[in-house]
């Protein structure tokens, strides 16, 4: 017997764990809503339940020079415990690849045992584009007839798919990509709606109510006049806007306020570094944020709907609403026998 052996006698493995394939995930999403996992997990995270840990954040440039990174991002709310691993380089799509991927793990609440784990790139699509949805909604856009998307790769996509289903007003799509290839394919799976390819993103943000962003681009280049009046700017992606977008915006309003705070990485998080923002009701010369998405919801921040010149949104990503939906996902999956049980013990 060897010496690991003996070390490891008498103890007990880690169990059985649950994988779910992304085709399991799909199937397990049809029965339930992410929107409404999503507001609900926003609104308890406003009223203090659950926890919300600091990312953890690897960078590094591979081979070709290209933007590489891994992010894990843990979280807690209510009885659902657990991890996204979300890793992502911005040169895959030339792979054939989807820019991010990863995994989502379910852990026991008692054992703090790994349960369940789960394809993540799809999931974060869907808490992405639900996050906008559910922004949308609480900051008075449902009634929009015009959307953009300026990226249309996967969240781009999804974000076109979750927000057609969602405005039953919608009627113009306009879309913008560095490849016209891509947006070309994103219009054709919009059927009845007029769906118009842009030779730049200025045109398609200007033609629209709503203009979602969901681009790869770390530099601002979206400048205040690009917006239609009283546009909402949904700004998903880690750097669209400049500083004099975010300036001169009637409201700014983000997912987590500490989450921005703590990560001068992209624009908004500098501002707050640069004391050009601050807290929402927070007095000084910093311009203040108007508030969160959670507060929203609970009444704890005030929301007046479609303002002049134009509206910011600007989601972070929270760890949580990850955790909430894959919980669901997890328990979706058990009613419906679906998954591969390993034993890693």
């Amino acid at each position: 017997m060897s010496w690991f052996d003996v070390a490891d006698s008498g103890l007990s493995g880690a169990g059985e764990v649950t994988m779910l394939s992304r085709q399991e995930v799909r199937k397990c999403l049809t029965n339930l809503d992410p929107v409404d996992v999503v507001r609900e997990t926003l609104a308890d995270h406003d009223r203090g339940v659950g926890l919300l840990p600091a990312e953890a954040y690897l960078r590094w440039e591979n081979s070709q020079g290209a933007y590489t990174r891994s992010i894990g991002m843990p979280g807690a709310v209510r009885s659902a415990y657990g991890m996204k691993i979300i890793n992502a380089s911005v040169s895959n799509p030339a792979r054939g690849l989807e820019r991010a991927g990863g995994v989502g793990l379910c852990f026991d609440a008692e054992t703090a045992r790994i349960t369940t784990i789960m394809e993540a790139g799809l999931l974060s699509a869907v808490r992405t584009a639900a996050v906008s949805a559910v922004g949308v909604d609480a900051l008075g856009y449902g009634g929009a007839v015009s959307l953009a998307v300026v990226g249309c790769g996967a969240q781009g996509r999804m974000h076109a798919a979750l927000l057609a289903e969602r405005l039953p007003s919608l009627r113009k799509v306009t879309l913008y990509d560095r490849s016209p290839e891509a947006a070309r394919a994103l219009a054709a799976t919009l059927p009845g709606l007029s769906a118009q390819v842009c030779s730049t993103a200025r045109e398609a943000v200007s033609a629209a109510e709503i203009a979602v962003f969901t681009t790869t681009m770390n530099v601002g280049y979206v400048e205040p006049d690009w917006a239609s009046p009283s546009a909402l700017l949904i700004n998903v992606s880690l750097g669209d806007l400049t500083d004099a977008a975010f300036r001169d915006a009637a409201a700014v309003y983000v997912d987590d306020v500490d989450l921005v705070a703590d990560n001068p990485r992209r624009p908004l998080g500098r501002l707050m570094a640069e004391g050009r923002f601050g807290r929402p009701g927070s007095a000084g010369p910093a311009r203040p944020l108007d508030g969160t998405l959670g507060g929203i919801l609970t009444g704890r921040h005030r929301a007046d709907g479609a303002a002049s010149p134009y509206v910011v949104l600007n989601p972070f990503g929270m760890g949580v609403l990850d955790v909430a939906l894959y919980a669901a996902v997890s328990a979706r999956a058990r009613a419906d026998s679906l998954g591969t049980v390993i034993h890693l013990g």
